[in-house]
């Protein structure tokens, strides 16, 4: 007889699709954030509070849900939405463009049990209840219950408040699913699951393999009734504070060890340190930082959607990680080596190319490996993607960058480096983490970094991909790394392929490019180093000078008294005495030279009090040995000797054996000096004999593994001589022309120490330069309270009321706020908290702003201030902070000069001209021997008022974004004859949008 029957599920299910199914932590929250993305949300934040047990809360502005779409949805594993086609209707997208969801398998949410055992779930829609629940994921872990037998508390209710009031009756209810209910056949199958359970607990107990300290249903029981959420847990909501009219919450309680870690700002145990720094290296960069709205790309748009991660010590916050704080595009554009372009259909890349600091002419093409197929199938192929990379040299003697410039993209590199990948804007893990090598970077590069070139760990890059366009990579069903189809395959041979070929062709050792560039670059490099050896040797100077000061003070006192003494002592009457006197005074004259200090430097420091006193005493000792030398004279006039040749051959035996005395001194230290150098060069000597044959031997070993054919052998042996020879000519190549130079009796401490001092006078006119970066000095000093107040301050501005929020008022102060934080990341780049809110700006704003701005100023000097038509409807996207101040700079300039005129009919217009922005004057223009110096720092004309840095440093906030401007002397065509800025925006948009 044939019956038909179903699956029969039990809980364990959900507790195998969520906890156990998500890699780590930082995983389980990615998944919530896309769920809120997938919930058409502006923001997703996860705030970390301190406490006992400490509580998680992950809040978001999306639509929400009311009590039937949770009770339809959210309790339902694997929802029909997820499989369909986006049908969220156009008042669900909260004024959003559509969105591609993020999710597909309709088991994100499980992610939760990853993150802490109980969570209350709250969710408001717009026009609806709130809805609240309760889970404890726990009960799922039971292999002795079914599925249909654990039920989750759930009710509704109107205001906020009544959240906590419902609480103790959610909690009664949830304690059902460990105690039993009212149905008696439900009842006794949920306490004989957990008599099963607990007595399953006893025998790993005694196996000691449990990892609980009590029986689950004590351990479940006793947690849920001690429950401790609190209203400060949803006071970042945006619902909770009014905000926002909808949005969910997700309060957890006994949060996991990953996230009470985060909760400290400093750590002493390794294994939490890593456990950080895994957190933050999987989570800053959630949402694309390398999306450029002007730049077009096929699969890259700005998702609209910010997150961050905060912890909570009682009302002090701290921002761990989050949009506000990740670096982005611009950030590393400046980078010396950069690779930008689309990779096709074909598997083709097309695209820009940047090495050494120059972007190579023309579209650079990169075919795929001739040996790979490029599948076309509708359910294999890869579709096109959008590739970006930017690096450095490893070495600072290859770099064109400024020794600043890269120790700032070497310290930014060990946060936020790694080769990520990008689905509609957000992060698919684990890719970009040290652990991943996907696209076998490091494995390529262990055969041969030179060649190979590319190093997660000082490169930062993306590729970006969409659901659209790339339907067939997937995640996997633990949402870690692609599933390992046909399309992904292909993916990882294109890419490894272009980074191989780009390696060779222009940025590894085996391009032409490195070959033609870097001994350029190492020339220009070793003036570098040539300077910093001449301040070493300053710096030893100085250290010499302050030894021998401090000894020869001590001494010189006991000198002093023995000068006294024979000043007073000293009497000649006969030829005897001269004699005496004679050998004494010659003593003290080549005791003298001992207290000599050549070599002064000219700023002495704390030593310079010494030295006045010490060269004061010396100077005057001086005086009174040549007075007692003097005495000595004139006694031999008076008592007219009868021996004079017999005194004369005395003195000058006298004085050879003092010459004697100090060559033999020199000789001796030379002949030290000398041996101790000559044993060092015969060591060196020694060791670079050897070091070829040690590094090439490996060579013939992977020769004979069959790793490597005898063609690459021979080329990497090749190439490992040219290095060996390269770092064999930098030793001793100038060591010989050191030598060879003292052979010529060319006085090498001269020449170096009469550098410095011209150096040093150069120096005394940088220092007034220097001076400004002492501000910089300052704000490290308080960087991180700074920092703090910087958040609090950012926090208080995105808790302000709505109505309060949109007032001009509050515009301003947030303005001024995103200004100083702008200029605190100017004075410590890798401080990067604060809001960095980049948006399109229209000409219409720049003119309004800057007519309110300068209303009453342009009233008391009588100028007409205007823009055309041109100029409002253009746009560029950037920073409101970073191009208002330009524009207020060129107009306060502007009303200056125009101000300091005879001129009646005083004009300003905005304007635009051959697709760059003009700022223009009638007023008398600029000198034409002075537009050379316009944009250098300290350059003024400006009889009051001028400090000589706005258009420098307006030049500086432009670059910054990728733009330029400069001062155009003919003024034929343009709108008014005075004088004319051209601002050449990056992406500008002109016209009618």
């Amino acid at each position: 007889m044939i019956k038909s029957v179903s699956f029969q599920t039990k809980a364990r299910t959900v507790d195998h699709l969520g906890r156990e199914q998500i890699a780590d932590t930082p995983t389980a929250i990615s998944e919530l954030w896309k769920n809120a993305f997938d919930a058409y949300a502006r923001y997703a934040e996860l705030n970390i509070y301190d406490g006992e047990p400490a509580i998680a809360a992950i809040v978001d502005d999306g639509h929400g849900m009311n009590r039937d779409e949770f009770i339809s949805r959210w309790l339902v594993v694997g929802t029909e939405s997820k499989a369909a086609s986006d049908r969220t209707p156009v008042s669900d997208r909260n004024g959003l463009r559509q969105r591609t969801r993020q999710g597909q398998k309709g088991i994100g949410r499980l992610s939760c049990a990853k993150l802490g055992p109980i969570l209350c779930f709250v969710s408001k829609r717009e026009g609806s209840r709130f809805v609240a629940a309760l889970v404890d994921w726990r009960l799922f872990e039971n292999p002795f219950l079914n599925l249909s037998d654990i039920r989750l508390p759930v009710t509704d209710f109107e205001r906020k408040e009544q959240l906590f009031l419902e609480l103790p009756g959610l909690v009664a209810e949830l304690h059902e699913n460990v105690r039993g209910g009212a149905e008696i056949e439900r009842k006794q199958r949920i306490i004989d699951a957990w008599a099963a359970f607990d007595e399953l607990h006893a025998e790993e107990v005694e196996l000691r393999t449990s990892k609980r300290s009590r029986p689950p249903s004590e351990e479940i029981a006793s947690s849920i009734e001690s429950l401790a959420f609190e209203e400060r847990h949803l006071e970042q909501w945006k619902v909770w504070t009014g905000e926002a009219m909808h949005g969910t919450a997700l309060l957890i309680a006994d949060v996991s060890h990953d996230l009470r870690v985060q909760l400290e700002d400093k750590i002493a145990d390794t294994s939490d340190e890593r456990t950080q720094r895994r957190f933050f290296e999987t989570l800053s960069s959630f949402v694309d930082p390398f999306v450029d709205p002007s730049i077009p790309e096929v699969n890259t748009l700005d998702p609209q959607f910010s997150n961050a991660v905060r912890a909570w010590k009682g009302k002090e916050q701290r921002l761990v990680l989050g949009t506000e704080k990740q670096f982005n595009l611009t950030t590393v554009q400046p980078m010396e080596h950069q690779l930008a372009g689309l990779v096709d259909e074909t598997g083709t890349f097309k695209g820009r190319i940047k090495a050494f600091g120059e972007w190579v002419p023309g579209e650079c093409i990169i075919a795929p490996p001739k040996n790979l197929r490029i599948p076309d199938r509708a359910d294999s192929k890869t579709g096109p993607f959008d590739l970006y990379i930017a690096a450095m040299e490893f070495d600072l003697k290859n770099t064109t960058h400024t020794k600043e410039e890269f120790r700032y993209f070497q310290d930014l590199s060990e946060l936020y480096a790694g080769f990520m990948v990008y689905r509609d804007g957000l992060r698919v893990l684990p890719f970009g983490r040290t652990d991943n090598d996907f696209f076998e970077i490091e494995y390529r590069r262990s055969k041969n970094a030179g060649r190979e070139f590319w190093n997660h760990r000082q490169m930062f890059g993306r590729l970006a991909i969409s659901r659209l366009r790339n339907p067939n990579l997937t995640d996997k069903a633990g949402r870690e790394g692609l599933l390992d189809n046909t399309a992904a395959k292909t993916l990882r041979e294109l890419v490894s392929n272009i980074l191989m070929q780009s390696a060779r062709q222009y940025f590894g050792s085996a391009s032409n490019f490195r070959k033609e560039l870097l001994p350029e670059i190492q020339g220009s490099n070793r003036q570098q180093r040539a300077n910093e050896a001449r301040n070493k040797l300053r710096a030893k100077q100085r250290k010499e000078f302050r030894t021998k000061l401090k000894s020869l003070s001590s001494e010189l006192p006991e000198f002093a008294r023995e000068v006294a003494s024979l000043s007073t002592a000293l009497d000649i009457r006969d030829e005897a005495e001269i004699e005496q006197a004679q050998s004494q005074v010659e003593e003290l004259k080549n005791r003298a030279l001992h207290f000599r200090l050549p070599g002064v430097p000219k700023d002495l420091g704390s030593s310079e009090d010494q030295y006045l006193k010490f060269r004061e005493t010396s100077q005057a000792l001086q005086i009174e040995i040549n007075s007692i030398s003097q005495r000595v004279d004139e006694a031999i006039e008076r008592v007219n000797p009868l021996r004079p040749r017999e005194l004369l051959e005395k003195q000058l035996a006298r004085n050879a054996a003092q010459l004697h005395h100090r060559l033999r001194g020199w000789r001796k230290t030379i002949g030290d000096l000398q041996r101790e150098e000559f044993e060092r060069v015969r060591l060196l000597f020694d060791q670079r004999n050897k070091y070829f044959h040690t590094e090439a031997t490996p060579l013939i070993h992977r020769l004979e593994t069959g790793e490597l054919s005898f063609l690459e052998v021979s080329k990497l042996m090749e190439n490992l001589k040219d290095r060996i020879d390269a770092e064999n000519a930098e030793l001793f190549v100038p060591y010989i022309g050191a030598l060879e130079s003292l052979k010529e009796s060319v006085d090498l401490e001269h020449l170096a120490t009469f550098g410095m001092e011209e150096l040093s006078d150069l120096r005394t006119e940088l220092e007034r330069l220097n001076s400004l970066a002492q501000l910089g000095i300052a704000v490290e000093i308080v960087g991180h309270e700074l920092q703090s107040y910087d958040e609090i301050i950012g926090a208080g501005l995105r808790n302000l009321p709505e109505d309060v929020r949109h007032g001009k008022a509050a515009k301003d102060i947030e303005f001024g706020y995103e200004g100083l934080t702008d200029q605190l990341r100017f004075l410590s780049p890798l401080r990067l908290a604060g809001q960095k809110i980049q948006r399109w700006i229209t000409g219409e704003e720049i003119y309004s702003y800057i007519s309110a701005f300068f209303r009453i100023t342009m009233a008391n000097n009588d100028v007409k201030f205007e823009a055309t038509a041109a100029f409002k409807t253009m746009r560029v996207f950037d920073q409101q902070s970073r191009l208002y101040p330009v524009f207020i700079n060129l107009i306060n300039n502007s009303i200056y000069w125009l101000s300091v005129s005879s001129i009646a009919d005083r004009k300003i217009l905005l304007d635009v001209y051959k697709s760059e922005v003009a700022i223009s004057d009638n007023g008398p223009g600029v000198d034409p021997a002075d537009v050379q110096s316009l944009f250098t720092l300290f350059f003024t004309k400006k009889v009051r008022g001028g400090r000589g840095v706005g258009l420098y440093l307006s030049r500086s906030n432009l670059a910054a974004g990728g733009h330029r401007i400069r001062y155009e002397t003919n003024s034929d065509g343009l709108p008014l004859p005075g004088a004319n800025f051209l601002i050449e925006f990056r992406g500008a948009e002109f016209g009618e949008n």
